[in-house]
């Protein structure tokens, strides 16, 4: 049926090419001395297995020998063919962004837990920063926070909560959520090491995940000395959330 029409219509095939993609796109036109109007285009789209396929089918755009259709598939078909376990599909493309992270499109019910959960994945930044953040209620749509260690006192804590923390909460939850309240903590009591390792309790979780351990040993004069192990970026975290608590710290040493 292809072949009558390029008898009838006296087409000639300038370019055959194939581009990366599961769609090759054959480009024909007619003559233009064969009718003396316009030149008249046509597209034909060829189904491919896989964007691996390269045929090369070039026609020189002055002659009119034009292939016949069952002389381009022949050509096609001995192309090599990539096997089906060494493609990358949609599909593997569709589920790997489909989970439940940080950027994911799924909402979720607004429940304290779910809250918390959400907050997971905004916590390796503030604990990084020697903070961390505590879900104190949810209740008729409102979510009352409280931003822990370095970021309660930070001047950016504003910043942090409106750009950051309010944002991911409400593209997980839409309008269930009718306000984000942040709550602040009461004065910190005298230095002492019971203190400090309480406060530090914000970061012990996230140390513990690392296989890691936190423990105050002393406070004295200004310096701090804790008894850590873990990743060093948690370690520099430690030392910020001490000194913006305690800000009668003016140094913190960390040992092993």
């Amino acid at each position: 049926m292809l072949e009558n029409f390029y008898k009838k219509t006296n087409i000639t095939v300038y370019n055959i090419l194939f581009r990366t993609g599961d769609i090759g796109v054959a480009e024909l036109s007619s003559s233009p001395s064969a009718y003396g109007g316009p030149t008249m285009a046509f597209a034909a789209s060829f189904p491919m297995s896989h964007p691996q396929f390269q045929p090369s089918i070039f026609t020189n755009p002055t002659t009119r020998n034009i292939p016949s259709p069952s002389s381009i598939v022949t050509g096609i078909r001995t192309k090599r063919v990539v096997p089906q376990s060494q493609r990358c599909t949609t599909t593997t493309a569709v589920k790997a962004m489909a989970g439940g992270g940080l950027y994911s499109a799924q909402q979720f019910e607004l429940t304290p837990q779910n809250v918390d959960t959400v907050l997971d994945d905004v916590r390796p930044y503030l604990i990084a920063d020697g903070g961390n953040v505590d879900v104190v209620s949810v209740q008729d749509g409102v979510v009352s926070l409280k931003l822990q260690g370095a970021c309660e006192s930070c001047p950016s804590s504003t910043t942090t909560m409106k750009m950051g923390i309010e944002r991911i909460l409400k593209e997980k939850f839409g309008d269930a959520i009718k306000d984000i309240v942040q709550v602040y903590d009461q004065q910190p009591a005298e230095t002492t090491v019971e203190a400090v390792n309480a406060h530090l309790d914000i970061l012990r979780p996230a140390i513990a995940n690392f296989g890691g351990n936190v423990e105050v040993l002393s406070v004295k004069d200004g310096e701090c000395v804790v008894k850590y192990t873990g990743p060093e970026s948690i370690g520099s975290g430690v030392k910020a959330a001490i000194k913006e608590k305690f800000t009668d710290v003016e140094n913190v040493v960390l040992t092993e």
